[in-house]
């Protein structure tokens, strides 16, 4: 019976945060977030939101877009920060949402400041991805991330 509860909570935890529901979208915790850093291979975008935030619900659909657009080339993410602030402090968090590209460096993300839609942040996305193809190429282009 103690099971009931979970399941309900984590309904109202679905309804509240929609991008980081959607199937595409990553939920990170502490845990997948170290994850996340120490993957090389891969671009992330990471959105740091809170549940009640009106834009952070607003980007929520076009979040999931680009998130399911993205599948096979870059990941996208979502860090509850009304549960996981400790995540957002080295990273300057302080408005919802806050939206990092985590590419080459995953100690210095740059921060997303384009479109809130599904193609602007695919054209981060992508973006990122080419300079991190450059710098393993030896180009040294180094924007992105």
């Amino acid at each position: 019976m103690r099971a009931a509860p979970l399941v309900a909570l984590a309904c109202f935890a679905a309804v509240l945060a929609p991008a980081a529901a959607a199937g595409d979208v990553i939920d990170l915790n502490p845990s997948s977030f170290k994850n996340m850093l120490n993957d090389k291979d891969t671009v992330w975008i990471v959105e740091f939101f809170a549940p009640w935030c009106g834009h952070c619900k607003a980007l929520a659909p076009e979040y999931a877009k680009a998130a399911k657009a993205l599948k096979g080339v870059a990941k996208l993410g979502a860090v509850d920060m009304t549960v996981h602030q400790e995540l957002g402090g080295p990273y300057n968090v302080q408005g919802f949402p806050t939206i990092k590209v985590f590419g080459a460096d995953k100690k210095k993300p740059t921060d997303y400041n384009g479109a809130r839609t599904a193609k602007g942040l695919a054209d981060a996305a992508l973006s990122a991805a080419k300079s991190m193809v450059n710098k393993r190429l030896g180009g040294g282009s180094s924007s992105g991330g």
